[in-house]
């Protein structure tokens, strides 16, 4: 008799199933079940080779959505001998290492059944399988069974019992199954009425037909709210302008671009010209928002201007949960899709939050009555040097194990990450789990969120982090969490190069370029502009070679808003005094005494300085008046970026100097502004960019003239026309991107994991 302990992403996505049909397939005795590490197995059989077997398909041809990580079997005397095989009522063991399954997009079968009027499940809005459908967003705690899920309140009518017991039904064992007659039910209402009920327990008529409600209030040209998967969304038509912009109007989003929702990949080959891989990432059960480059001239019959205003770039995405096929399988036309949130805060989970908050935004609700547990935000994606790059690693993504390297730690911790695009890393166990996406922690709800789902984490696992790993940040809102723990600090634009290190597992001596738009440096200021060489003999240091020639912020914070700050700043460094001369429109925004007390600032001892190519976008955008202001962040990078794809002509690079560590890019800015009347901005834009990837490789070859690693990271490199120069420009160079790590300050976290797993290992 064989005791099996498997361990990994083995709940919530078949895998009792699977293992019950191939006891059947094997003549296997005895029975399974899912416990706190993953799913446990008692099998028997007289015949070794069919055991074997048995545990060599179990191990090689798992569910689709499972991966597993530990494998453990061993023999045992047999107590019982079992007339067949079973699934049995879960364990609950004091230490849980199952993962908790991610979210997935509904799958090709249930599509099928969901379009079939003959099938008994014709149009219903929460239609699943084991292979599809809500898992983090509804559960409890683990094992993942129906009663720790949001589903507990829906008691399965006979027929979806049935289908629940029958070992040849898509749904054995499905614990989030349901149908019409037994499960949630779908409501339209334009009451937003304040309410402290759970969206479970609100009560309203049943209606003949919500769909068709809601599909009439968005012909009309009003914003409804539409409950997802993870949480509410905003929608409205997006071939109907006004009702873009007063979307933007009350949701205060002065051109941050918006994602539209196609209903089929065929509607979005209309306006977008799609590479192989961005169809199959868009049609696959992580159905992310992907971030395209590609448009056709089709694409302007859409109001671009206030969709995506100034780029080039469309985030699109296709319907990933029943609701979503029902209402664009409907209304045809492609919706504008954006969380539903006040700017800054998490995304929205439940009607009373809704109408607290956003009752003056959405005409309309489109919702259901059960609880979504967990929020979690769409995945944001793009395809970079031909492979998939997640800027935003939250549904389908999260916690998925099976893209990431392997983080075996031996002491429990959390890394808490960055203040922007906030994640944690839970390490316990001897895994490392990397949260959603939790946003930014400016603003309180966002740190709760934060907070709470850094307890559902330490409740799930029922582990408590012995030591926290922090940013060198003094005021990040993190350290409020330490309650006097133990705490490691590490260098943010270090974390960055170890995220890139530890996703690739790069052995040999590198060097890491690091652009973004602000890190707390190791001397107290502002870095984003760096150049870290990093060797594996000493892996808990890093060698700072080089970086970008420090420059003020003019008013400190508000320079990161008021870019024109920025592009004053490039005048009166490049310039000094004879800035006076330039016939500039931007020295036109500003009246001579403002001027005049800007270039004070220019000289004063306590304005801050930085060293970020960030803000050095930033600064070329407003020299050129492309941006004045950041209404969010990266702009004017996205905008120089949509520039550069109007571009027809070869690019040329300003000049540049790197003397004693520091690039100099003074040359660079006299050139641009002469430049400025000369040739079209797309040219400038183009050689600016050009001249990054130059300054890149002028560095490393300066640096050092051995076969080293380049480690692209920072959120600037998610620009992928910088990110595609560089990697030409670096040949034969080895370089590095991050994929399936955020570059941005999502992956600063796993950053600060992998540097806690070195200095464990060190340490033994």
């Amino acid at each position: 008799m064989l005791k099996i302990q498997i361990e990994g992403i083995v709940q919530g996505v078949g895998f009792r199933p699977f293992v019950q049909k191939m006891a059947l397939k094997y003549g296997i005795k005895g029975y399974c079940l899912n416990n706190s590490k993953g799913v446990l197995i008692i099998a028997q059989n007289k015949d070794t080779k069919k055991l074997e077997d048995f545990c060599n398909t179990l191990l090689n041809n798992p569910p689709k959505a499972a991966l597993i990580q530990k494998f453990h079997k061993q023999n045992i005397p047999s107590y019982e001998d079992f007339c067949d095989f079973q699934i049995l009522k879960s364990q609950d063991l004091d230490k849980k290492t199952a993962i908790i399954p991610a979210d997935i997009a509904l799958c090709k079968e249930c599509l099928k059944e969901f379009l079939n009027p003959k099938d008994r499940r014709y149009l219903y809005p929460f239609i699943s399988c084991t292979n599809c459908g809500g898992r983090y967003s509804l559960i409890h705690s683990l094992p993942y069974d129906r009663e720790k899920t949001s589903m507990r309140d829906f008691k399965m009518c006979k027929t979806c019992k049935e289908e629940y017991e029958d070992i040849n039904s898509r749904r054995f064992h499905s614990e989030i199954n349901c149908c019409k007659e037994c499960g949630p039910k779908l409501y339209f209402t334009k009451e937003l009425k304040n309410t402290d009920l759970l969206d479970s327990k609100i009560s309203l008529p049943l209606q003949e037909n919500p769909l068709q409600e809601a599909i009439a209030a968005l012909k009309r040209g009003e914003i409804l709210a539409l409950k997802g998967i993870g949480g509410y969304a905003l929608v409205c038509d997006a071939y109907n302008k006004e009702a873009i912009k007063r979307l933007r109007e009350r949701k205060n989003r002065k051109s941050k671009p918006f994602a539209l929702m196609f209903e089929n990949i065929s509607k979005l080959q209309e306006i977008l010209d799609l590479q192989e891989e961005e169809i199959t990432l868009l049609s696959s059960p992580k159905a992310p928002i992907l971030l395209s480059r590609k448009l056709k001239k089709e694409a302007n019959l859409l109001p671009l201007d206030v969709i995506a205003p100034s780029l080039k770039t469309l985030g699109v995405i296709l319907p990933y949960s029943p609701i979503h096929h029902l209402l664009l399988r409907e209304f045809k036309n492609p919706l504008i899709f954006t969380s539903a949130n006040l700017s800054g805060e998490p995304i929205i989970k439940n009607f009373s939050e809704l109408s607290k908050k956003l009752s003056c935004v959405c005409d309309g609700v489109l919702f259901y009555n059960r609880d979504i547990l967990n929020a979690i935000d769409d995945s944001l994606v793009q395809i970079i040097d031909g492979k998939e790059q997640i800027l935003r690693r939250a549904r389908g993504y999260a916690l998925d194990i099976s893209t990431l390297c392997k983080i075996e730690t031996k002491e429990d911790f959390a890394s808490l990450g960055a203040e922007q695009k906030s994640t944690f890393c839970f390490c316990h166990s001897h895994r490392t789990l990397l949260s959603p996406h939790l946003g930014d922690l400016n603003t309180l709800d966002t740190f709760l969120n934060f907070k709470n789902t850094l307890e559902l984490f330490s409740k799930t696992y029922k582990s408590t982090p012995k030591t926290y790993v922090l940013d060198l940040h003094p005021r990040y809102h993190q350290r409020n969490l330490l309650e006097g723990k133990q705490s490691i600090e590490v260098q943010h634009h270090f974390a960055h190069l170890l995220s890139n290190i530890a996703e690739n597992q790069i052995q040999n001596k590198t060097i890491g370029v690091i652009f973004d738009g602000t890190g707390y440096g190791s001397d107290g200021k502002i870095w984003g502009g760096e150049f870290l060489e990093w060797n594996p003999k000493t892996p808990l240091e890093f060698k700072r070679i080089g970086s970008f020639a420090p420059f003020k912020l003019l008013g400190g914070e508000n320079a990161i808003k008021d870019i024109r700050r920025l592009g004053l700043e490039g005048l009166f460094a490049s310039f000094q005094e004879d800035y006076t001369t330039l016939k500039l429109p931007l020295l036109k925004e500003f009246s001579k005494e403002e001027l005049e007390v800007f270039y004070s600032l220019h000289f004063s001892k306590i304005t801050p300085i930085c060293s970020s190519v960030g803000r050095l976008f930033d600064m070329v955008g407003a020299i050129l008046g492309v941006c004045k202001n950041n209404s969010y962040e990266g702009e004017a990078g996205s905008i120089l970026q949509s520039l550069v794809m109007e571009c027809k002509t070869k690019a040329i690079p300003y000049s540049f100097s790197f003397e004693n560590g520091i690039v100099h890019w003074h040359t660079m800015i006299k050139q641009i502004t002469k430049d400025l009347n000369k040739i079209p901005l797309e040219q400038i834009a183009l050689n600016f960019h050009y001249t990054l990837a130059k300054v890149i490789k002028e560095v490393i070859c300066h640096a050092t003239k051995e076969k080293v690693s380049i480690a692209l990271s920072g959120g600037c490199f998610a620009n992928a026309l910088l990110s595609e120069l560089t990697i030409k420009e670096l040949a034969p160079f080895k370089v590095y991107l991050n994929h399936q790590i955020p570059c941005n300050d999502g992956g600063i976290s796993y950053g600060q994991a992998y540097f806690m797993y070195l200095l464990q290992n060190i340490s033994q």
